[in-house]
């Protein structure tokens, strides 16, 4: 019996040195990958309701998006150009029918339409927001088949071709108000006839150039348009009007090839949109951190921008929307439900600032990013397992004076500065990680 209890004991210990082995991770500040401009949001659908409520509520909810010091501090903004709904029609969900500003072919503009939104956008410029794309998820009613702004019948082009310059007109036209106003949208993102010579008739050349093609995928499936099949489809001529690759990251996996297609073409790549479900637990917040890590390592995008951040939750359904705050937007007295997801994203934006430059890291874990004066090295890094995990972290390549970590994880720690009882030996930082946790590393760096 001594024997096999013996040998039980080596197993178990030869099981538990394998399980806690954990990894080693080099950081490589003479690796750059791409420099950094920013972590955004669209507005909407949820700037079309807060941007109506009470100001305590709607600054408070500005406060938490695009703040740095009070929220998240997202600055780039993609606002979107509402082609207003047919009338007659009640069926769009709250918040998503967005106001036009031109209800008729006959209609003249009208200016004081979309206030609600324009107010967000105006807040989230207020908060320090500085890189702004106009989008577009529809025409105007009228210049549709359908006679819907919801979309077209089986999968078809809904925009009527009678109106195909009246389209480019229309959004060209919102574009060169909103200038006139103080906002400059860098890009515009019209999902249809991308090149139109307008541009150069309106003045908007030299401040506002066209993005495509917000795809839902990176590669084709069967009967599936792809981000990849979009961006070949342009001839070079067309490619001369266009300024920035868009992509969202829904499904795919070739986020490497993408990459390599917007650098040979000489283009900006923004990963536009990603969003997913909210949870009670860190599930959310480990699969966002996984997306970002997937992204900002492969398809290597300057900008990273998270679908709808604040959600419509009347019964507080946490599981069932994309926010990471979810909020009542029918009732402005219902407090807001800040997620834990909320705080997992804040692990990124709060300390990978825009003019970051993401450097090398040999760990698909690991996001690694240093600013402009290399005097902060960042890194975030993500425990996704049920289990805590001892990481050995490498950053002999940088005179380090001090550094700072803050945590994210089910122990009720929510963006937490820890007690620092670390130290660096020969380059190296063992730190243990809590099992579904997400940790950054704020490095001060001396020349």
């Amino acid at each position: 019996m001594a024997g096999l209890k013996i040998r039980l004991l080596l197993i178990v210990s030869i099981f538990l040195s394998v399980v806690n082995a954990g990894k080693t991770v080099f950081i490589d500040p003479h690796d750059p990958w791409q420099v950094f401009e920013g972590w955004g949001t669209s507005l909407c659908w949820w700037a079309n309701a807060f941007g109506g409520f009470p100001d305590v509520v709607r600054n408070q909810a500005a406060d938490l998006v695009f703040d740095f010091n009070k929220g998240l501090g997202l600055n780039v903004i993609r606002y979107n150009i509402g082609g207003g709904d047919n009338p007659s029609h009640h069926h769009m969900r709250i918040g998503g029918d967005v106001p036009g500003f031109r209800p008729c072919n006959n209609c003249d503009y009208n200016w004081t339409s979309d206030a609600n939104q324009r107010w967000i956008l105006f807040a989230a410029k207020d908060r320090g927001a500085d890189v702004f794309e106009a989008f577009s998820n529809s025409p105007p009613y009228w210049m549709t088949y359908s006679n819907c702004s919801s979309g077209g019948r089986n999968s078809t082009n809904n925009l009527n071709p009678s109106y195909y310059d009246a389209y480019a007109d229309y959004l060209t036209e919102v574009v060169k108000w909103y200038k006139e106003q103080e906002i400059t949208f860098r890009t515009l993102e019209p999902f249809n006839e991308p090149t139109t010579g307008l541009w150069h008739e309106l003045g908007l050349l030299n401040t506002t150039t066209v993005s495509f093609a917000d795809e839902g995928l990176f590669e084709g499936e069967i009967a599936t348009i792809s981000a990849i099949d979009t961006f070949d489809a342009f001839n070079k001529n067309v490619k001369l009007y266009v300024s920035q690759y868009n992509t969202h990251a829904y499904s795919g996996i070739q986020r490497s090839l993408l990459h390599l297609i917007a650098k040979q073409n000489g283009k900006r790549l923004w990963m536009s949109e990603w969003g997913s479900w909210s949870s009670k637990n860190m599930s959310a917040s480990i699969k966002l951190s996984e997306e970002i890590l997937k992204d900002m390592r492969k398809l290597k995008p300057v900008a990273w921008v998270y679908w709808q951040i604040i959600e419509h939750a009347p019964n507080g359904n946490d599981g069932n929307d994309y926010g990471l705050i979810g909020a009542d937007f029918s009732n402005s007295t219902i407090p807001l439900d800040i997620r834990l997801s909320f705080y997992g994203f804040a692990q990124y934006t709060k300390f990978i600032r825009p003019g970051y430059q993401i450097i090398s890291s040999n760990d698909d874990d690991t996001l690694a990013a240093q600013d402009a004066s290399n005097k902060t090295l960042v890194l975030v890094c993500t425990n996704k397992n049920n289990a805590p995990d001892t990481w050995s972290i490498n950053v002999s390549k940088f005179n380090i004076s001090s550094f700072n970590v803050y945590r994210t994880s089910n122990d009720n720690e929510t963006l937490k500065l820890l007690p620092n009882t670390w130290s660096i030996t020969n380059g190296i930082l063992i730190y243990e990680s809590p099992a579904n946790s997400i940790t950054t590393l704020v490095f001060n760096v001396t020349q």
